[in-house]
C-alpha cells in the first residue's frame, strides 16, 4: 500500500513540472510533512480521506507556527484540496491576517 507522503508525490509530478519549480516543490514538501504528519496521527491511508478534521488538528497540533509560514502551508492545503476537487477552500489557520487568506 502506498503511503500518503508517495501519493503526493505522484499528484504532484505533473503539477510541478509546470510554472515556478522552486515555489511548487516547496509546496510538495510541506504537503509531504503534512500528510506524515496525518498519517501518525489518524488512520488514512488516501488522500481523498483527508478533510477539515484532519486540517483543523493539524493546525491545532501546530500553533506555534510563524504566521506567515501557516499562510504557506495552507497555500498547499488548498493545492491538495484543487487535487482532490473540494468546491470551498480548507480551514484557515487561527491567527493569520484574513486579508492574506482572500
Amino acid at each position: 500500500m502506498p503511503t500518503l507522503a508517495s501519493q503526493v508525490r505522484r499528484r504532484a509530478h505533473v503539477y510541478v513540472a509546470h510554472g515556478g519549480k522552486r515555489n511548487r516543490r516547496q509546496q510538495v514538501d510541506r504537503l509531504v510533512i503534512l500528510v506524515n504528519w496525518m498519517q501518525a496521527h489518524f488512520r488514512v491511508t488516501g488522500l481523498e480521506q483527508i478533510g477539515k478534521r484532519q486540517v483543523i488538528e493539524f493546525w491545532k497540533a501546530h500553533r506555534d507556527m510563524a504566521p506567515a509560514t501557516a499562510y504557506a502551508y495552507w497555500l498547499a492545503i488548498k493545492v491538495l484540496w484543487q487535487w482532490l476537487g473540494r468546491a470551498e477552500d480548507p480551514p484557515p489557520p487561527r491567527g493569520v491576517d484574513a486579508g492574506l487568506l482572500a
